[in-house]
């Protein structure tokens, strides 16, 4: 019995030997043969295409999620810039840090007004101080007490004394400096806005030339006995306004 337990073992063992060298002898003649590599080239072949599929799928997969780079990084949409669902929409601007002061508005007429009673326009006043002798006829024919004729008055008369002093009404440009047959010694002056203020029958005494500029009750002479055309009457100024080349009453411009 003991010797008969350890022959059966025996030939266990050596028959699982030989089944071992058996096997690994076909194994390493099939690695040997050109079908081996064949298969294992194959093999991988096959592997790599599946992960290349695999690959493009989860890809795919990921662009299509809202937010994905894939959807929004390639037109300048980002999901940074979305609003967040449920929270309303800030749209209003953020607040200055620095507002600048309010601006004072110098043109304001009420301003000016306090400042200026005229406002920006300089003050337009009576030429000579006294009364009037002869008044604007507007068109209308008057009797001239010189010529004796009827004929329209297209100023005003101021009588005062010889050698009063003659001013400018208001502000202007010494236009001419003449002296007329009719009108004796003239003065026009330019006082903008298309006004033509007329000086005549001066003093030969004038003191401003053309192109001089003159304020609002500068001196430009004196009332004179030089006007041929008016000799009959009172010593005067024979004043007129021409608006736009158009004879006005002077009297209408006074402040």
């Amino acid at each position: 019995m003991i010797e008969r337990r350890g022959v059966v073992p025996y030939i266990s063992f050596m028959k699982g030997k030989l089944m071992k060298k058996v096997k690994f002898g076909d194994i390493r003649r099939a690695l040997r043969g050109k079908g081996f590599i064949m298969a294992l080239g194959l093999s991988v072949a096959a592997v790599g295409v599946s992960t290349y599929i695999a690959y493009n799928q989860a890809v795919s997969r990921i662009g299509e999620l809202p937010g994905s780079e894939t959807e929004f990084g390639f037109n300048g949409d980002s999901a940074v810039n979305r609003p967040q669902q449920g929270v309303p929409e800030d749209n209003n601007p953020p607040p200055d840090p620095d507002p600048a002061p309010p601006v004072e508005n110098n043109d304001d007429p009420a301003a000016e007004e306090t400042n200026n009673p005229h406002g920006n326009r300089p003050p337009v006043i009576m030429p000579v101080e006294g009364q009037i002798g002869e008044p604007f006829s507007n068109g209308e024919l008057v009797k001239s007490k010189t010529l004796g004729v009827w004929k329209t008055h297209d100023g005003v008369d101021i009588t005062a004394p010889l050698g009063t002093e003659v001013r400018a009404m208001t502000n202007g440009v010494i236009n001419e400096v003449y002296n007329d047959a009719l009108w004796g010694v003239c003065i026009t002056i330019d006082h903008g806005d298309g006004l033509i203020g007329c000086y005549f029958g001066l003093d030969k005494n004038v003191r401003v030339s053309v192109g001089q500029e003159v304020s609002s009750g500068d001196v430009i002479g004196a009332v004179g006995n030089t006007a041929e055309i008016e000799i009959a009457e009172e010593p005067h100024l024979h004043f007129a306004v021409k608006k736009n080349g158009e004879w006005i009453d002077p009297m209408g411009l006074m402040n």
